[in-house]
């Protein structure tokens, strides 16, 4: 779970480092000669994409991969939208004990996530994105447990869903003008039934115009 966390800090330090190269907005005190920015509309309109990562919650950890759809507004240097995605996951964890002649097992997994939010961002450069987002999460989960001995074996299950916030940050660069690459971290706040959690996950996004 360290490393983890140690790859959000690593990308927030790069948001961090990024920001002294964002140019400023263009405005009537700029005297004639200043340079002043240009930002083509590039980012503007609907898009899909496929993203896949890695996620955790407590002990539990695995991978997750999906698809989303958004769209985005830009004005100047600055871009902002909404976006929904679902993945399916396999967040998991078992354990097994064994004693006075009975073996017990115990798992439990994250079996998929669904999360909508909107994005804001400023571009540091025409083709590159640095954002925040947040947003609602819902998340689908399930456990089971047996004990099985001499002459008697019992199982037990359990499934449901959860819904809470989520947030994140993220870098995203446009390769074409059609396709972009980004990396994000997303955390999962507290959710009915699921501990805190989170995902650092990479996607390629297709845009289809404004």
């Amino acid at each position: 779970m360290g490393t983890f966390r140690s790859s959000a800090v690593a990308l927030v330090l790069l948001v961090g480092a990024l920001g002294p190269a964002i140019p400023a907005a263009a405005d009537d005190s700029i005297g004639p000669g200043a340079y002043r920015p240009y930002h083509p509309g590039i980012w503007q309109g609907l898009y899909v994409g496929v993203d896949g990562g890695w996620g955790w919650s407590g002990d539990a950890s695995g991978v997750v991969g999906g698809g989303l759809v958004g769209y985005n507004w830009q004005s100047k240097q600055f871009v902002y939208g909404v976006e929904a995605d679902v993945s399916a996951a396999d967040i998991g964890v078992s354990y097994t004990a064994v004693g006075f002649g009975a073996v017990a097992t115990a798992s439990a997994s994250i079996d998929w996530i669904t999360t909508i939010r909107g994005r804001f961002g400023v571009l540091t450069q025409p083709g590159l994105l640095i954002y925040g987002t947040a947003g609602l999460a819902i998340v689908s989960w399930s456990a089971h447990a047996s004990i099985s001995g001499m002459g008697f074996g019992e199982s037990f299950s359990a499934s449901g869903t959860g819904t809470g916030v989520v947030f994140g940050v993220g870098v995203e660069k446009q390769i074409s003008e059609t396709m972009s690459a980004r990396v994000e971290y997303l955390e999962f706040g507290q959710s009915d039934r699921i501990g805190d959690f989170g995902v650092l996950r990479a996607g390629l996004n297709f845009k289809f115009g404004p």
